[in-house]
């Protein structure tokens, strides 16, 4: 990898697997003079501007970098940093004009680091310009937020976008020490190999990991989940890459990819949880077994990306490595020592040291705690919870993307083959022969006699949640209730379960309950249409019923 390619990996991070994200980083490289011609400047004049140039644009200060481009000579170098701030500025048109001009004027070298990183920010700027296509635009109500999708049927998402954002600069704010003074861009994507688009990211890259989100280039881009099979946790994912985006500002773009992704891991969920959430029983598994094998991620291995490690997997147990890490420091020493770590780095220290430093030790001893800890807290029984791996619908789907969401793929083949053999798993499968066959009470009564025929099986939340929902369809919600909340607690990130946990709750009079679950559903997939009659049915706001009755469809 070349220091101009570095350079162009900077500030990118990506949520994979399990909803992961991850951050592509490298060192600042100030572009070479432009070989000499009628118009080259003297050397020293622009090496000097473009460095003050190039770490302002680095750091997303681009007040700093307009006014360093105005010390520039005139000349096609100054068009490739003017290229280049029209990018980060997101006029796309602008940077294509700028970058082609002076890529064809004749006054760059034929090779070298001014010529290298214009055609990587041509490329980028036309990647986005096909990406986005006739974008849609919205301004969030408070004016910090806006939301430019490639797809109209995405605008769907901007509402709830909004409020989550809400959340979270209210809350990481004070957490992290800075505050945006400009709106942030959030651009949704419709096909997730558009991110090779808009990123050094490859489709290999994105499939591989599943990668979802990405903040580079001062925006958030994040595919949107109507084009995953089951959605995903896109509005946590948000919350994710705005970390991302407040720790670029309050280091300059100085944090490397272990405590970016740390911290954004960390604090993801803080837009709905007055303390961060703990680590998920699939990662803690990966954790636990990662270190009783001695075979856990290095630093090293984490850069240039999450992205680029071999499997979900291992981007998985990366992420829960340096998430309960800086959990640790903020358990130990609280925000105060978040606070004195990310001074530290932004005051140009290597992130270990200030992290040791912050911790009161040296980065060894801090590692050597950690793994004494993580080893007690992962210890004892060992969870059989799977990673969730994200699925992307097939790019030419045969059915439309919202009505494949009513559709239960999960009951084709053996569905209970996980109850081994015997009456319960009998029972089971008759119940699935009815379900499919649209008898649905009968099927209710061999699913009953499933959860009779063995008291482990009484509690298995797939049967719970296969008999809650026919229990819904019968009308009977007091009795899917119980069923579809065990269903939720083993599978929260189920989308269609949170969702007829709401109905259920909702007909029985539990407007909390409900609102609770339709919004849980609401952050994995709000492309399930009755969702959304529930929804209506719970607002107390006019506008907001009318919105959701506009979506709505039983």
């Amino acid at each position: 990898m070349n220091m101009t390619f570095r350079t162009a990996l900077k500030n990118l991070s990506l949520r994979t697997a399990m909803f992961l994200v991850t951050a592509l980083a490298g060192p600042a490289v100030a572009a070479s003079p432009p070989a000499a011609g009628p118009d080259a400047p003297e050397p020293e004049a622009f090496s000097d501007a473009a460095t003050r140039f190039d770490q302002a644009i680095d750091a997303w200060d681009l007040r700093a970098a307009a006014a360093s481009l105005a010390d520039l000579p005139a000349g096609s170098a100054r068009d490739v940093k003017a290229g280049a701030l029209a990018l980060h500025r997101a006029e796309y048109r602008e940077a294509e004009a700028l970058l082609s001009a002076a890529l064809g004027s004749g006054q760059l070298p034929d090779a070298g680091a001014i010529t290298q990183e214009a055609q990587h920010y041509l490329n980028l700027a036309r990647g986005e310009q096909r990406a986005l296509g006739p974008a849609l635009r919205q301004r969030s109500p408070d004016g910090h937020v806006e939301f430019v999708c490639a797809d109209a049927r995405d605008a769907i998402l901007a509402p709830y976008l909004f409020a989550a954002m809400a959340a979270a600069r209210a809350a990481l704010g004070g957490e992290l020490g800075v505050l945006p003074d400009h709106p942030i861009r959030f651009e949704i994507l419709d096909d997730p190999a558009k991110l090779a688009l808009v990123s050094p990211l490859t489709l290999d890259n994105v499939y591989t990991t599943g990668t979802v989100g990405i903040t580079k280039y001062r925006r958030i881009i994040m595919v949107s989940p109507r084009v995953l099979l089951y959605g995903y946790g896109w509005l946590d994912t948000s919350v994710h890459e705005y970390v991302h985006y407040l720790v670029t500002l309050r280091t300059r773009n100085r944090a490397p990819v272990w405590l970016q992704e740390g911290l954004a891991k960390l604090l993801e969920t803080r837009w709905r949880s007055p303390t961060p959430l703990p680590l998920e029983p699939a990662p803690r598994r990966l954790l636990a077994r990662g270190l009783a094998r001695n075979d856990l991620v290095s630093f090293a291995e984490m850069y240039p990306s999450l992205a680029m490690l071999p499997s979900q997997e291992r981007a998985a147990l990366a992420y829960a490595q340096v998430q309960t890490m800086l959990e640790l420091l903020r358990e130990e020493k609280g925000q105060p020592g978040l606070a004195a770590l990310l001074d530290q780095v932004a005051a140009g220290g290597v992130a270990e040291d200030a992290l040791a430093a912050a911790w009161g030790g040296s980065f060894t001893a801090f590692d050597e705690h950690w793994k004494t800890t993580m080893r007690r807290r992962t210890a004892g029984k060992a969870s059989d919870a799977a990673l969730r791996k994200l699925q992307f619908r097939d790019a030419k789907p045969t059915v439309a993307a919202s009505e494949t969401e009513d559709a239960d793929p999960s009951l084709l083949g053996d569905v209970f083959s996980h109850l081994g053999g015997g009456k319960a798993r009998q029972h089971a499968r008759l119940g699935v022969l009815l379900t499919l066959r649209g008898h649905l009470r009968q099927a209710a009564r061999q699913y009953e006699k499933a959860r009779a025929a063995e008291p482990r099986v009484a509690a298995d939340p797939k049967l719970a949640r296969r008999l809650g929902e026919l229990y819904l369809k019968l009308g009977e919600p007091a009795r899917a209730v119980p069923l579809l909340r065990l269903a939720g607690v083993d599978d929260p990130e189920q989308a269609n379960v949170a969702a007829a946990e709401g109905r259920a709750l909702l007909q029985t009079d539990d407007r909390a309950g409900a609102r609770a679950a339709l919004h849980r559903a609401i952050r994995v997939n709000p492309f399930i249409p009755s969702l959304h009659c529930d929804l209506a049915r719970l607002a107390d706001d006019p506008d907001e019923r009318s919105r959701e009755q506009a979506q709505c469809r039983e």
